[in-house]
């Protein structure tokens, strides 16, 4: 059906009102709803920018967007109520956004590096990533009650943008599979 991908991009063109403006247009009206309950105006660029980079993956996976009902499962997880063996996953950190899209399990997380830990967002985003790929809570994995399953695979983009990337599936992921860009 389509390649599993991964999108990265920076949200920081949304902090134009008139861009912001532009864009919110675009987006369906359950993200539009889900932006609009935001408080901050950057929580609320983060939020577009995840429907905007979600639109991208969907488009370039030849899924009509307006024909999928996104839903939440029992855990939180986002998923498509009629399409489920389409899998994706969306994270965001101050002004970046991240999605992986796939017929297989997905899951993907992006973490700003504070205070010079890179060592602890690497573990931290690499945990993330894998329960959104596994549907696992992560107070769960925190608690140390599972261990990583073999079977997924770990992908850790580099940026050297100040960000820690991490990507969570079940297939290895190339460099070609990644897109980063500074604007959708």
């Amino acid at each position: 059906m389509f390649e599993t991908r991964v999108y990265i991009s920076s949200v920081k063109f949304l902090y134009d009102k008139k861009e912001f403006e532009k864009y919110y247009k675009l987006v369906p009206e359950y993200r539009r709803n889900k932006i609009d309950s935001y408080q901050t105006q950057k929580d609320k660029c983060l939020s577009l920018g995840a429907g905007l980079i979600l639109s991208l993956a969907l488009k370039e996976a030849g899924l009509n967007e307006d024909e999928l009902e996104y839903a939440y499962k029992e855990s939180g997880m986002p998923y498509f109520k009629n399409c489920p063996e389409v899998y994706f996953s969306l994270s965001h950190s101050e002004d970046r956004v991240m999605c992986g899209i796939s017929e297989n399990p997905i899951g993907v997380d992006v973490e700003l590096i504070k205070d010079g830990k890179e060592d602890e967002y690497s573990w931290w985003t690499k945990t993330e990533s894998y329960a959104k790929a596994t549907d696992t809570r992560l107070a769960t994995l925190l608690d140390g009650k599972t261990v990583f399953n073999t079977e997924f695979r770990f992908k850790n983009p580099e940026y050297k943008d100040g960000y820690k990337y991490s990507v969570c599936s079940e297939e290895f992921i190339n460099d070609t599979q990644i897109n980063y860009t500074s604007r959708m």
